[in-house]
């Protein structure tokens, strides 16, 4: 009887090892695919229903995260500031507003690192703005006749993150981080061909502002050539140069973004324009405290709070930040977490910050280096079990429906929006994608076909071949688990 019972115990231990066996063969043979030779390959993938393992491949090492830091920065803003969190933009006045509708004195604007002053999720680009100059009207004002001054103190100085590549700057992925926003502090452009070849292309821009200064050294190409058009803003200035060509028969045009220096002062500039045209005089000067005695000047004990705006839920933005995988919304929410925990709105400290978090929950220091929030600088590094630890412990958080609804459906959401299209299993997926240079990192949750949640996090380095091809990969992956677990 005994040697029957040990004989069915070693028969199911058998049968367990050769299951797991053929489990791992199977990623085994997916991993050697061509499009990932000489790449470094990371992988961990996790079914969260019963705390095992999947697989794993070089899982403790670190590589670099791409967008995948994201991640980190979106669960850290639901846990220590909460879902239901918004940002504040403040309006004061240290003057008095007259009958006749006069306000005798300054108006005073104080960021408060809102990344929802823009068009999304507005019918225009300039509705917020021109809601703040309806707040000014319903309280009667309809001429300023002192300044308008720009608190942007509620973050540190730093705009820029430590390792962002210098030639990314001019693009709406590298923007800089002010606590006062606008149109994700860019400048969107639309340009066209021309009638004739060899003549300047056509230059759209929105909102029209004088805040960038226009070098035009397009030209108009012959139809059916690939169009060429690029630009570049100068380094700490708002002068852009366009240069390259866009073919005759483009009549679509092309659309790009241009960041901006010092946004605080564009959305300032903004404002002004939109006050003058809606009917409120203003003949003053834009104004930036940015020294001792401007601070003496605007004691807060000393204004009068006019209005306040706030913004839509935190909820709502880590949507955009994992959805869209929008940069400046996570740099902004991953300041703010200094500014409200620490009172210090600094890179320095606001990634310190998030470091003892993922510390206090079993992520160590030596797992994840972070630098920014979203993932732009090439000094980030995680490890693929960072990653799925975070995963797993944001499955047992009260704030993981949100958590998990702001992560992208392949085929649906803009970050994925060419992944998976139509494809049975794409619903089963909630993800993240992470890209910069030689880098392609996807993570997130599966529910597989026996409805087990599985964590996972692939991270290639280094590779070489088409990056659509690695993004393949890691859809098949990605499939193969959730048909097969």
């Amino acid at each position: 009887m005994k040697m029957k019972k040990l004989t069915i115990i070693l028969a199911l231990i058998l049968l367990s090892i050769s299951t797991n066996a053929l489990a791992d063969s199977s990623l085994d043979n997916l991993i050697k695919d061509n499009a990932l030779e000489g790449a470094f390959i990371g992988i961990e993938i996790k079914d969260l229903s019963s705390d095992s393992s999947i697989y794993a491949f070089n899982p403790d090492l670190r590589f670099s995260t791409a967008s995948n830091l994201k991640l980190f920065t979106s669960a850290a803003a639901l846990e220590m500031l909460g879902p239901d969190y918004r940002f504040e933009t403040s309006f004061y006045t240290n003057g008095k507003i007259s009958k006749k509708g006069e306000l005798k004195g300054d108006l005073l604007i104080a960021g408060g690192g809102d990344p929802l002053i823009s068009g999304r999720f507005r019918e225009s680009i300039t509705e917020v703005v021109a809601c703040w100059v309806d707040s000014l009207k319903a309280r009667g004002i309809k001429k300023i006749k002192g300044d308008l001054v720009i608190d942007n103190s509620f973050f540190e100085p730093d705009e820029l993150a430590p390792g962002w590549s210098h030639d990314y700057l001019s693009y709406w992925y590298a923007c800089s981080v002010s606590a006062l926003s606008f149109n994700d502090n860019c400048v969107d452009t639309r340009v066209y061909p021309a009638k004739k070849i060899g003549d300047p292309c056509l230059l759209e821009i929105m909102p029209q502002t004088d805040y960038i200064d226009i070098v035009n050294n397009t030209s108009t190409i012959k139809a059916g050539l690939i169009n060429t058009f690029d630009f570049y803003r100068h380094p700490g200035k708002n002068i852009v140069e366009f240069f390259g060509g866009i073919a005759l028969d483009d009549t679509n045009g092309t659309v790009d973004y241009i960041s901006v220096d010092k946004p605080h002062l564009y959305c300032a500039n903004i404002y002004k324009d939109i006050l003058r045209s809606d009917g409120i005089e203003f003949n003053g000067k834009i104004i930036e405290i940015d020294n001792d005695k401007l601070l003496d000047k605007y004691q807060y004990k000393n204004l009068t709070r006019l209005f306040n705006w706030r913004s839509l839920p935190m909820s709502e933005v880590i949507a955009v930040i994992n959805k869209n995988s929008q940069n400046l919304f996570a740099e902004l929410t991953l300041k703010t977490l200094g500014a409200e925990i620490c009172g210090e709105g600094s890179f320095r400290m606001s990634t310190r910050l998030i470091r003892d978090w993922l510390e206090s929950i079993g992520i160590s220091d030596n797992d994840v280096f972070y630098h920014d929030g979203s993932g732009l600088s090439h000094m980030n590094l995680a490890s693929p079990s960072a990653i799925v630890k975070l995963l797993d412990y944001m499955r047992d958080s009260p704030n993981f429906d949100d958590y998990y609804e702001s992560l992208a459906i392949p085929g649906v959401d803009r970050s994925v929006r060419r992944r998976l299209v139509d494809h049975p299993q794409a619903s089963q997926m909630r993800t993240k994608t992470g890209s910069i240079a030689n880098t392609r990192t996807f993570a997130g949750y599966l529910t597989t076909r026996t409805d087990k949640l599985v964590a996972f996090s692939l991270m290639i380095n280094n590779y070489s071949s088409n990056r659509d091809e690695i993004d393949d990969w890691m859809d098949k992956l990605c499939v193969h688990v959730i048909e097969n677990y």
